[in-house]
């Protein structure tokens, strides 16, 4: 970003780059004080202390908010150099703007990682005091309550303190995991399995509105965790999804997969000190109203809560427990998108991340399969996976609409089997492209449907597949279809 401003204080010239940035037209901004792209408080600032020095020594360096023409701030980092004439006068200035969007992100994550670790080590030092008086509390009321007569008035008072204890204890044990001290019995276990037995246990808790979807790998990958952390783990984001629906009819996805994760991706991770290297994947998807973007960044903070005031730990207990684990999570999430939590453990074989490893990290894009064959659709989700793709699988029509409105935006492609019990393929193109005008749409078959081919291609289609079909065919259509978007 480059501008230059006159003797006036007025914007001469901007860059295209800035005019993109910002969000205005040339004709909106030349002519205009400097000053009016400047937030309050960078103006006071400017006025107070970079302009006397810039006038005294020709040259300075500040960083300033700017507003842009939707109100939102813009940071940036300004180098400018002022041009005189042979009499010393000023004639303009020229700067060069720096974009400091992605610095301060990464700050504030640091900084809330730094605001978390001392935080968690104040809970674990309190934690373990609080449980050894509770160990002594605890000890003695039992001891107490055995030597009291059965029915005396006075055992029912000690049964109500030994359970208030032991909730205690439950919360020492919370503070702990928060701290990521709570590591207790580690041992190799299939993730897959884990998850899938929670999910019987949850079943009832998630809720009859709620359609839940395994996608997870069999065998499963194995980590080498605390198992009961592990399950808390499970709990703790399967209940947040089926309190995100509120009641409503909605999808909530658990899927298992090991991810090979390079330094840039885990940067943008809630533990961003996390070492590169393999992981086993457990994400928990809903698709509920979503969060903005500023929720996301406190989500983690102790007793923080959408849902009203001292819920609990829960986030902020699962960070602990990956903290000591040497994993870590991400959340992806938009208003009226749904939510994503992306749990990351070590796998027992964890290693540096290849150059390959991490091109495939990078992901290349999410793709939807719609079959109600499940072996197809399981075939076509491995070919995906395989070629750097994160494959989501759909049965019906009613899940891959749920889809469309939790993360439309982040699927590349959509590949929809033309003959489906309940709503067709075409049908369904239709559906998807009105909640979607900008969707990727690949219709597959086993038959070879050029009519209908011929009569949706006018429509926006991206492409269509004859099954069966290789994985160059695949690539190919779906490399195709992004590129004639």
């Amino acid at each position: 970003m480059m501008h230059s401003i006159d003797q006036a204080g007025r914007l001469a010239d901007v860059s295209d780059v800035w005019l993109q940035k910002m969000g205005y037209t040339r004709d909106e901004v030349v002519g205009r004080p400097s000053t009016d792209f400047l937030t309050q408080a960078s103006q006071t600032y400017a006025s107070e202390v970079v302009l006397p020095e810039f006038f005294k020594t020709g040259s300075c360096v500040a960083s300033y908010d700017l507003v842009r023409k939707d109100g939102s701030v813009l940071p940036v980092r300004l180098h400018a150099t002022a041009t005189r004439g042979d009499d010393g006068t000023f004639l303009h200035s020229n700067a060069f703007l720096e974009d400091l969007t992605e610095k301060r992100e990464l700050e504030g994550r640091m900084q809330q990682a730094q605001k978390l670790e001392s935080l968690g080590l104040l809970a674990g030092g309190v934690a373990h005091d609080f449980n050894n008086l509770l160990m002594a509390i605890l000890g003695n009321t039992e001891l107490a309550l055995r030597k009291m007569d059965k029915g005396s008035e006075a055992g029912h008072f000690l049964v109500d303190a030994i359970s208030a204890a032991q909730q205690a204890s439950d919360l020492c044990r919370q503070l702990l995991a928060f701290s990521g001290r709570g590591r207790f019995s580690i041992q190799e276990v299939d993730v897959s399995l884990v998850v899938r037995e929670m999910l019987q246990v949850l079943d009832v808790t998630v809720g009859r509105n709620a359609v839940v979807k395994l996608d997870l790998e069999v065998p499963g990958p194995m980590a080498e965790v605390d198992v009961t952390q592990l399950r808390q783990i499970v709990m703790n984001l399967v209940i947040n999804a089926a309190e995100a629906l509120g009641g409503a009819r909605g999808l909530i996805t658990v899927s298992t997969s090991v991810r090979a994760l390079g330094r840039a991706y885990l940067l943008e991770s809630v533990l961003p000190e996390t070492p590169p290297g393999n992981f086993v994947c457990i994400e928990v998807a809903d698709t509920g109203p979503g969060v903005e973007r500023d929720t996301i960044g406190r989500m983690f903070d102790p007793f923080f809560s959408t849902k009203g005031p001292g819920r609990g730990l829960g986030l902020a207990a699962i960070q602990g427990i990956l903290k000591s684990h040497g994993g870590t999570i991400r959340v992806y999430s938009e208003p009226g998108r749904g939510t994503s939590f992306k749990v990351f453990l070590p796998t027992k074989d964890t290693v540096a991340v290849s150059s390959d490893e991490r091109r495939l990290t990078k992901s290349r894009g999410a793709v939807l399969v719609l079959d109600d064959e499940p072996s197809v659709r399981a075939t076509v989700s491995r070919m995906l996976t395989h070629s750097g793709y994160e494959a989501l699988e759909a049965s019906n029509a009613e899940e891959a609409l749920l889809y469309v409105r939790a993360r439309g935006r982040e699927i590349h492609c959509f590949l929809l089997d033309v003959t489906m019990p309940d709503m067709s393929g075409p049908e369904l193109f239709g559906k998807i492209r009105d909640l979607l005008p900008e969707a990727r749409v690949v219709l597959m078959s086993g038959y070879n449907h050029s009519d209908i081919v011929r009569r949706y291609t006018v429509l926006g289609l991206a492409g269509f597949l004859q099954k069966p079909f290789a994985l160059d065919a695949l690539l190919a259509t779906i490399e195709g279809a992004g590129s004639s978007s």
